[in-house]
């Protein structure tokens, strides 16, 4: 389970490292080739749109990671807490089924 968190935070790490990447790259190839500044600031529009609609997808995808990772959580806690009860009533009928041996007198057979 823990290798399975890191190799998905490691994952994404990775693709949030390749949006960046793209993205400066993009900002830098824009900036320095011979365009008119209206066709640069279009395309930087252009540019930081995709972008965006790239770290939403992310995000969501990220969310969607940690709320299931949640609800695992709590459906492993909850039966953790159902196997405890389980446990613990049997031992206590056990333990008043034992009590009850040694509490009657015992009589001896004739």
């Amino acid at each position: 389970m823990h290798q399975d968190f890191e190799t998905r935070s490691t994952g994404v790490g990775f693709i949030t490292g390749v949006l960046c990447g793209a993205a400066v790259g993009a900002t830098l190839g824009v900036l320095l080739a011979p365009r008119s500044g209206a066709e640069t600031r279009r395309q930087l529009a252009e540019s930081s749109g995709r972008l965006r609609e790239g770290a939403s997808r992310q995000y969501s995808k990220a969310s969607d990671g940690v709320n299931t990772l949640i609800s695992r959580g709590r459906d492993a806690v909850d039966r953790g807490r159902a196997a405890f009860e389980r446990t613990r009533e049997t031992a206590g009928a056990q333990a008043e089924d034992f009590a009850d041996q040694f509490s009657k007198p015992s009589v001896p057979s004739v």
